[in-house]
């Protein structure tokens, strides 16, 4: 059965009794007001305490209804407020919890209410009053409250004023540990990363542009030991508990992307991979999943409903246990067309609640959350269909009367009704429903809790490296980058591939990997840097370069990381030059972590990839034996069984450490089979010897740490090699020849006279006004022939076939009577691309390659392959005009 996000959702069997709780049919049939409806009083609901957040329906400034907004992390809506029952019915005393904490009638906000797993405990993210009269950046911030139920006392779990208004804290949830994690702009451990890059701490902003970026924290439920658990780009929120003690939450993948999907960590932000949705639920137009809940039976539920137009939609569960995807399971490598489109979505009314912004004749819900009693019910928030009847039809200022949906009042095409909503018991066994709180005008619940003792998640203890902890590092393990999707990617097979008697170094297609750093972009308060700081493209951002590592001969890679930074991988051929597509998709380590991943994965498919029981199996099944050997190589490089090449390189001779320069050195093939591959290097030494004109430190230069970066900035670090000295000598220090690249490549010759530069290429670095040099314009973007006249340089204009009209179509005639060409420019296509080394590719093969028929100079030589490799780096990363927003000037 297809389920669509904009038709109504529908059950297998049908029901066709009417249902006697409050004389409704479920959710809704068409008519009647509320009335006791002669069912008893569940006795088990009866001593249920239930706490719920109420609020008045959101409404725009002329008073009309209107959607909040969706994902709105940090939106302040004054009016909210926390209530208590002691018992799930209507005439239960009810208890006003948080007007306590500003006085009554304060205009304060509240929201995110999670319980203890013992029932006795609330955890709530609630924002104090508005501040007259006080900038927005000075206003207060969301904090974590927690209330005791047995002590019936309050309190900011955060005591501090100055530390709980250093961020917006939303989304409580207890952990197993009685700590709590919560969604944060704190960014606690990347601050302090901030400041040994010598940058200010600052809460970096999301990829998105919609403020910092809330990720996902924890600490001690007196709000000690606070603790950054996640280091995403963009925004997480929502964090849950699944039964086996993971977090599920909500992550928005915005890294070139418009994603959003589940994802799961450990408590400790250990092993975060993709669980849910990364492919399905992308695009704004795309239904989410409300406010989150585990069922009993461990599916995922909500109020599903598009994102920014509906106050309520449909109850809906989705399984995320047995699917990656909407409409693929777990053990799908490949498309199944047998599946519906929403396979993994199962609504859970039996009569259709639409949410395509039509009428719903059977309601609405703005909230749930499920009984964990055993009797398969939810408590929810529920909206009977309701339409507005002029009591004078002709009257256009007709006052009106509501009327239920009956087939007859819907035939009559009436506006619909504001919401009533009223919390109920759903029962999903009968499809039966109960009042718990009467339905009443202009009032919304967005959040419910029972305070029920229930079973807690397991407790996942850390499991985590002491040592490496204590260096800022963790361990990254691909199986092989030559694994794409579960197929082996190499024509020869990695069998063979691996083996030296069968293949040298150079035979082999990937040969480094680069490690790829995000850069934390500044709020404007602390540097509001111009969009021309990233040059001609700014779809890659900034980004910093962390190092280098070889790949193995069977394509595993296992290396030391920076833990707690967002990173991404490149893999290289033999020239230092990406040959994947840029993953657009960042990884974390925390301390001490080993992070498995078993290949790469094609963006272009829905191929399940990160999460470890779904996909396909990994090309590189590893040693077949244990205490040998792979073919061929050193017999000192033993196998166990499994292992890939990286594991018995790192049991044996350690966990290879990166490096800012490129180098190989040939660790696997044996001598008695065949000579080892030749050693090579690419160093930065070999391009400057000043140390400012390296984008590295020197520290970094002699050994690698988890503080090194290498940041490249095009004036400081390209525009050198254009200008370096490349004079060739004689013994007498006379010039044989000057192949320094500006004394051709500029519009002024040795002399001081105008000359066309060598190509049409002006590598100088003159500013012309512009907010970048001339060369780098001249490199990366469209540029146009020039020719000489009369001593000035200036572009070739050549007529374009069409004349001057004037503003009626005619033609325009010059003195003569003849009619006047439009002259364009002769535009060049650009020498180098953002898109990376192998798309600049005519630049590089000018420089290592020579047709004495087709070219006039021979450019071999002219630049080293340490300074080839520093170009390639820089065009892979995105080609940036800076990649440190602090180096830009003012």
């Amino acid at each position: 059965m297809k389920l669509s996000p904009f038709v109504p959702f529908q059950r297998a069997r049908l029901a066709a009794s009417l249902l006697a709780a409050a004389g409704f049919s479920a959710c809704g049939g068409g008519g009647g007001g509320i009335s006791g409806g002669g069912q008893e009083p569940d006795p088990v609901v009866v001593d249920l305490p239930i706490a719920y957040i109420e609020r008045a329906l959101p409404r725009d400034d002329e008073g009309e209804l209107e959607a909040p907004e969706p994902f709105a992390r940090d939106e302040f809506a004054p009016g909210a407020r926390l209530y208590l029952k002691d018992r799930a019915t209507d005439s239960a005393l009810t208890i006003n919890i948080t007007d306590r904490a500003f006085g009554e009638g304060a205009e304060y906000d509240v929201k995110d209410l999670s319980a203890h797993p013992s029932g006795d405990r609330l955890l709530f993210a609630m924002r104090a009053p508005e501040l007259e009269d006080v900038d927005e950046d000075d206003q207060p911030s969301w904090n974590i409250w927690e209330y005791n139920v047995e002590l019936d006392s309050l309190r900011r779990v955060i005591e501090s004023d100055i530390v709980a208004e250093q961020a917006d804290d939303i989304n409580p949830r207890y952990l197993p540990d009685d700590r709590i994690v919560f969604s944060s702009t704190r960014q606690v451990r990347s601050r302090a990363i901030l400041l040994d890059d010598n940058k200010p701490q600052y809460a970096a902003e999301s990829e998105s542009g919609d403020g910092p970026a809330f990720v996902l924290h924890s600490m001690n439920d007196d709000g000690s030991d606070i603790r950054q658990l996640s280091y995403n780009q963009s925004h997480e929120w929502e964090p849950l508990l699944l039964e086996d003690g993971r977090l599920l939450f909500t992550r928005a993948d915005n890294y070139r992307n418009n994603r959003i999907s589940y994802y799961t960590a450990h408590p400790d932000g250990t092993n975060l991979r993709v669980h849910y949705g990364y492919h399905t639920r992308l695009g704004d137009e795309t239904p989410w999943l409300f406010n989150p809940e585990l069922l009993p039976d461990g599916r995922l539920v909500g109020i599903y409903k598009p994102r920014d137009t509906l106050l309520g939609g449909d109850m809906v569960a989705i399984n995320h246990v047995d699917y990656v995807e909407d409409n693929r399971a777990v053990t799908s490598s490949e498309e199944d067309t047998s599946l519906a489109d929403d396979a993994a979505l199962d609504t859970l009314t039996v009569l259709p609640v639409m949410i395509d912004g039509s009428i719903s004749r059977h309601g609405e819900f703005s909230a749930l959350t499920p009984l964990y009693d055993g009797t398969n019910r939810l408590l929810v928030s529920w909206s009977q269909c309701r339409l507005l009847d002029p009591v004078e039809p002709k009257n256009p200022d007709s006052e009106n009367r509501t009327v239920p949906c009956t087939e007859d009042n819907l035939a009559r095409e009436l506006e619909a009704a504001p919401p009533v909503y009223g919390l109920w018991i759903y029962n999903l066994d009968d499809n039966t429903q109960q009042p718990v709180i009467v339905p009443a005008e202009d009032v919304y619940y967005t959040d419910i809790v029972t305070l029920e003792p229930r079973t807690p998640a397991d407790y996942l203890a850390p499991t985590t490296d002491t040592d490496l902890a204590a260096e800022g590092l963790g361990v990254l393990h691909v199986r092989s980058v030559y694994d794409i999707d579960g197929v082996d990617s190499t024509t020869a097979g990695i069998e063979n591939l691996r083996d030296p008697a069968q293949f040298t170094a150079a035979e082999r297609p990937a040969r480094f990997l680069r490690l790829v750093k995000a850069v934390s972009e500044p709020p404007d308060e602390i540097l509001n840097f111009p969009g021309s700081a990233f040059g001609v493209s700014s779809a890659q951002r900034f980004k910093e370069i962390l190092g280098y590592v070889p790949i193995e001969p069977d394509g595993s890679v296992k290396t030391l990381v920076p833990a707690d930074v967002a990173f991404t991988l490149s893999v290289l051929d033999g020239n230092g030059r990406r040959i994947s597509s840029r993953h657009e998709h960042w990884l974390q380590v925390r301390p001490g972590e080993t992070f498995e991943c078993q290949g790469c994965h094609d963006g272009d498919t829905e191929i399940p990839h990160g999460r470890l029981n779904a996909g396909p199996e990994t090309i590189n099944q590893g040693a077949e034996t244990t205490g040998a050997p792979f073919a061929n190589t050193e017999p000192a490089l033993f196998a166990d069984m499994g292992e890939t090449m990286a594991e018995v390189y790192a049991r044996i001779a350690g966990i290879r450490r990166p490096s800012v320069d490129i180098q190989f050195d040939d660790d696997w093939t044996d001598p008695a089979v065949r000579e080892k591959d030749d050693s090579f290097a690419w160093r930065y030494a070999e391009v400057a010897t000043e140390p400012e004109a390296l984008p590295t430190s020197e520290a970094c230069l002699e050994a690698w740490s988890a503080q090194c970066r290498i940041v490249i900035n095009y004036p400081a670090h390209i525009q050198p090699l254009w200008d370096k000295p490349r004079q060739v000598l004689a013994e007498d220090g006379s010039v044989i020849s000057d192949n320094t690249c500006t004394s051709c490549h500029s519009p002024v010759d040795a002399d001081g006279l105008v000359q066309i530069p060598a190509g049409q290429l002006d590598l100088s670095a003159s500013e012309n006004n512009t907010p970048h040099v001339t060369s780098y314009r001249e490199l990366l973007a469209t540029r146009f022939e020039q020719e000489v006249v009369e001593g000035v340089l200036q572009d070739v204009l050549i007529e374009s076939g069409e004349y001057e009209v004037d503003e009626d179509g005619e033609l325009i005639l010059d003195a003569e009577g003849n009619p006047i060409p439009i002259l364009v420019r002769v535009p060049i296509g650009r020498t180098m691309s953002p898109a990376g080394a192998w798309a600049s590719g005519a630049f590089f093969n000018r420089m290592n390659n020579f047709d004495a028929e087709q070219d006039t100079v021979d450019h071999r030589g002219f630049l080293n392959a340490s300074e080839q490799k520093l170009l390639s780096e820089w065009l892979d990363i995105g080609a940036q005009y800076y990649n440190n927003p602090f180096d830009v000037p003012d």
